[in-house]
């Protein structure tokens, strides 16, 4: 069937249909690509304003550019039918996957995360999705998530097209104040997505009904059932995650996605690491208050401004802050807070203003605190304790915004800051770390960290910081503790800076390295996305891929890699196995000889550049010039003969030359000097070794 400039089989290419409109697998014979075709009913007279929707679809998404919001190409018409073309995606939509049974808490977690991460931009860029459900959440086969249909998504602002009290959306996962058709915020969409994720996680409905009305009363009623009951074992912090999420009161729940989407990677790392207890916000520190003021010799106002103190310090606590009251407002012998709240409360009939202060600690000594944000919040209500309520809510919410943010940031405030020589001290920093020994391991760190005394706002030192630690996991028996100290770092690059591509490299790496290849693959797109030439996430991206065996999206990766860093050896021997196994050996060798040629140049410009060396080694042994390789690999020992990494690549080289016992005596030096062998043990180039015990037993 031809519509458009589209063509597609009306039978066999339908993907889903509904009261309004088809979608269709098609082919675009302007660009010869594959879309989902979305085409707009032609008798749509049962809904007016369905074009209007449409179109409104259309425009929302298409300003929407993650990697886990489906792609739409274009929108049209055609013999008076609308269409939306989209990113065709293969997988299977979550409202199936749950069918098959409930979600384990890794798989949970992963969707989760990646759901969250799509709505926060959603939620950044002023709209509200509104029909959040597991049907508009698409599973790729690679384990991407990307979220669907912004049929009635609006703006804030934006005139509604449904009428004010009209029910829109799917009503199994509508928040309360949806069910009611009141006014909608994003608070609105983390209830639906909480819905979802207790369906997922329990395989039951929270709000089960056996009809609409049935379904409505038990959301009103806001009683779904505990989720650690309908679901034994399940981690206590997704729990605590998913019903905070439910709650009642739009108020008590996260205030947006990107909270939300925090919460979930802190909830990660702790299932991760086994531990018992979640971060569930972004908060975190100690907070002191002391009285809150108001006008002398005014009692009552002095009575409001006690309550409130309680009420906003309850909500904080809520959101994971440690608060504790203190009865003086001299705090300079107080080490045990983080942060200092001040509030000044002033009544004026039906009007309050309450003026509000929050200060960070900076050391332990009089005076050393700094002001990191100040706001006046006036409310106007003739009921007293609706003002005190509205003053409560308006604070607590401005205060959650700041805490989340400056819980993350360097604690002190320099008083000079050199950013270009942070920012210098990093670069180099970051080409000392790719040299690959240990010595330069820990170089990079002390040069990290010193960039950081430079300017402790350098994102990027923050990031460097964390790739040179995730590193250190690797070279130092596989201790954990370094990539928790890693993952805070990024945390510290995104709070600093939340478009540092190099953080979401580093942690992509550090997921990369504990088996975690879909969380890797999400950051390392996520790098790319911000910054198009971070070339070590697509030479790690490129990696993951081939390893995979997905060599067709590998190799523009690496290739892009080498384009943007040619100096880096080990991206040409990756290249190098990827063109070699999609059948195009003469390229292969190209790659090769050109890695090898460079690799010279590079060691006699540095000449303790390891990794070039090594990985020149790998490629001269794969390109059976054996005596070259040895010469190679004679050298590296002579430069670094109790170097772990060293040793690990040696031992690379002589199972690429067919030396099983010099390539497992290799691999025992390098066990004993600290390399993290067990994490490298399905390379390929060991499969020769496999047999033998002795292999077996390394990383046991």
């Amino acid at each position: 069937m031809q519509f458009a400039h589209f063509k597609f089989d009306p039978v066999q290419d339908l993907l889903g249909e509904g009261p309004l409109s088809e979608v269709y697998r098609a082919v675009d014979e302007k660009l010869g690509r594959t879309v989902a075709l979305k085409i707009l009913r032609a008798h749509v007279e049962i809904d007016p304003e369905a074009d209007k929707r449409f179109e409104r679809e259309a425009k929302h998404t298409s300003n929407l550019i993650h990697p886990n919001i489906a792609t739409v190409y274009e929108y049209g018409s055609a013999g008076g039918r609308s269409f939306i073309a989209m990113e065709y995606l293969e997988g299977r939509t979550l409202d199936k996957i749950i069918k098959d049974g409930q979600l384990g808490a890794d798989e949970g977690l992963r969707i989760a995360i990646q759901l969250t991460n799509a709505l926060s931009l959603v939620h950044k860029t002023g709209l509200i999705h509104r029909d959040l459900k597991p049907a508009n959440v698409m599973v790729q086969d690679d384990g991407t998530v990307k979220l669907l249909d912004f049929g009635i998504a609006r703006a804030n602002g934006e005139a509604t097209i449904t009428q004010h009290g009209m029910l829109v959306g799917t009503v199994l996962y509508m928040s309360p104040e949806q069910v009611r058709g009141e006014e909608l915020n994003s608070r609105s969409d983390v209830f639906s997505l909480g819905a979802m994720l207790y369906h997922a996680f329990s395989g039951q409905l929270p709000f089960p009904g056996t009809s609409f009305p049935e379904v409505c009363m038990a959301i009103l009623d806001g009683k779904p059932r505990p989720l650690g009951q309908m679901r034994r074992g399940l981690p206590t912090g997704i729990e605590s995650f998913v019903m905070k999420c439910l709650s009642t009161p739009p108020q008590n729940r996260y205030r947006d996605a990107e909270i939300a989407h925090g919460v979930l990677m802190a909830l990660s790392d702790s299932v991760a690491s086994g531990s018992s207890s979640a971060i569930l916000s972004f908060l975190s520190g100690a907070l002191a208050i002391p009285p809150f003021s108001a006008p002398a010799g005014d009692e009552h106002s002095r009575g409001v401004a006690a309550s409130m103190r309680k009420d906003i310090a309850a909500e904080l606590a809520r959101a994971g802050m440690s608060v504790a009251f203190t009865e003086h407002e001299n705090l300079a012998t107080d080490t045990s807070s983080d942060f200092i709240l001040h509030g000044a409360l002033r009544l004026e009939g039906s009007r309050a203003s309450l003026e509000i202060v929050l200060q960070r600690r900076r050391g332990y000594g009089a005076g050393d605190t700094t002001e990191v944000w100040r706001e006046r919040i006036e409310q106007e209500d003739a009921d007293e304790w609706s003002l005190q309520a509205r003053l409560v809510r308006a604070a607590a919410r401005s205060l959650r915004r700041q805490l989340a943010e400056h819980s993350l940031k360097p604690a002190v405030e320099q008083a000079v800051r050199d950013p270009e020589g942070a920012r210098a001290l990093t670069l180099r920093a970051h080409e000392v770390l790719h040299r690959g020994m240990t010595k330069h391991l820990l170089a990079s760190i002390s040069m990290f960290r010193r960039a950081l005394e430079l300017d402790s706002y350098c994102a990027l030192a923050y990031a460097g910081l964390a790739e040179a630690l995730a590193r250190k996991y690797l070279y130092w028996d596989g201790d954990e503790s370094f990539l928790g100290e890693a993952r805070d770092q990024t945390r510290r690059a995104l709070a600093t800076d939340p478009a540092c591509a190099e953080a979401h490299t580093s942690m992509g790496f550090a997921y990369h390295l504990t088996n975690h290849p879909i969380d890797a693959q999400r950051e390392y797109r996520l790098a790319i996305q911000l910054k198009n030439d971070e070339w070590l996430a697509h030479r790690l991206l490129g990696a993951l891929l081939s390893r995979e065996g997905n060599y067709k999206a590998a190799s523009p990766l690496l290739q892009r890699a080498i384009g943007i860093r040619p100096t880096y050896i080990s991206t040409y021997d990756h290249l190098y196995h990827v063109l070699h196994r999609l059948d195009r050996y003469e390229e292969a060798i190209e790659v090769a000889d050109r890695g090898i040629a460079i690799a010279r140049k590079q060691v006699q410009r540095v000449p303790d550049d390891q990794d070039a060396r090594v990985h020149m080694a790998t490629l001269q042994a794969r390109m059976g010039l054996r005596d070259e390789a040895m010469e190679t690999l004679t050298r590296a020992h002579e430069l670094a003969p109790k170097d772990g990494f060293t040793a690990f690549h040696v031992a690379t080289v002589h199972a690429i030359l067919g030396n099983p016992l010099e390539s497992l005596t290799a691999l025992e030096q390098a066990q004993a000097r600290g390399y993290f062998v067990r994490a490298e043990q399905r390379n390929a180039e060991f499969d020769p070794l496999r047999g033998m015990a002795q292999f077996q037993a390394l990383g046991h």
